[in-house]
């Protein structure tokens, strides 16, 4: 009975071979494992990294906050603006005052100019009035008045470069309204009288044709044409103070060719009538040259 029991409780002790053991029951219980993957980095994630975006720390944007930030705006416009303005300022006035350089060397010219002007219109008066002395005698047989019979009259040409430049760049409207105003009148009046000079002197050429024959000697050279022009300028310079035999010397130069003797009655009266209307014409010429000067003496500043 003893030895039964024993038996019995070796049994007990020992482990059924047939059950299964606790580690194999639990293999059979638990999930296949999976093979665990290799980490594969995403560049993209790293190039693009995610955006925190967070609340705003204060509140809704107040009308009192809407109105400085407005005035903010409208201030820094006001500020380019204004910057703009000054640079534009501090440009028209470098303009105006290369413009006022300029000027005065050409007004200095034209002051030159018109003295001369004013000078040969007079001239011109004087030769004019003896021309028609000569066609009196031609026409009452009698003898002709001592004197060279001179129709052409050399005139001074104003300058008006800057004045065309000033004018076409529009720096005129920033060297003042009365400068501005002068300057164009006496320009206009130079014009005026440039213009008119020249139609006088071809209407005069034209009625002197009558006086030209076969017989008319040469053109003047090239050599008297270039010593008349030394002549001219310093006559232009200082006509005052050149001795009055030199520049009647020069003045004879002038004498147009042909036998004033020979003109027909017909051609007389014709060429009488042109010379009285080129005088008048220097009446208003000299006017335009008193003008002139007198815009000059008024505006002593370009």
């Amino acid at each position: 009975m003893e030895e039964q029991d024993a038996n019995t409780l070796m049994a007990q002790s020992l482990p059924d071979p047939s059950a299964p053991t606790e580690p194999e029951a639990l293999r059979k219980t638990k999930p296949p494992e999976i093979a665990a993957e290799p980490l594969v980095e995403n560049p993209a994630e790293e190039a693009n990294p995610m955006i925190d975006i967070h609340p705003p720390h204060h509140g809704g944007i107040t009308r009192r906050d809407f109105f400085v930030h407005l005035f903010i705006v409208v201030l820094g416009i006001l500020i380019a603006i204004g910057l703009e303005q000054a640079v534009e300022y501090l440009h028209h006035r470098h303009l105006a005052s290369e413009a006022r350089v300029e000027l005065a060397k050409e007004r200095k010219q034209n002051v030159e100019a018109n003295d001369y002007n004013i000078f040969a219109t007079q001239r011109h008066e004087r030769d004019l009035q003896h021309d028609l002395a000569v066609l009196d005698a031609v026409r009452a047989h009698q003898p002709l008045p001592p004197w060279p019979f001179i129709i052409r009259r050399p005139t001074s040409f104003y300058s008006d470069e800057e004045w065309q430049n000033i004018r076409q760049s529009g720096t005129i409207n920033y060297i003042g309204g009365n400068i501005a105003g002068g300057l164009r009148f006496r320009h206009t009046i130079e014009d005026q009288f440039t213009e008119l000079a020249n139609r006088s002197y071809e209407e005069l050429a034209r009625a002197a044709s009558v006086l030209r024959t076969s017989r008319d000697p040469a053109t003047r050279s090239f050599e008297q044409n270039m010593a008349f022009d030394e002549f001219f300028k310093d006559m232009e310079a200082a006509h005052e103070n050149l001795p009055q035999q030199q520049v009647d010397a020069t003045f004879a130069t002038m004498v147009e060719p042909g036998n004033v003797a020979a003109l027909k009655p017909a051609q007389i009266d014709d060429f009488e009538r042109a010379i009285q209307i080129a005088l008048a014409e220097d009446d208003a010429m000299l006017n335009d040259c008193f003008t002139i000067k007198r815009n000059l003496v008024r505006n002593p500043v370009p």
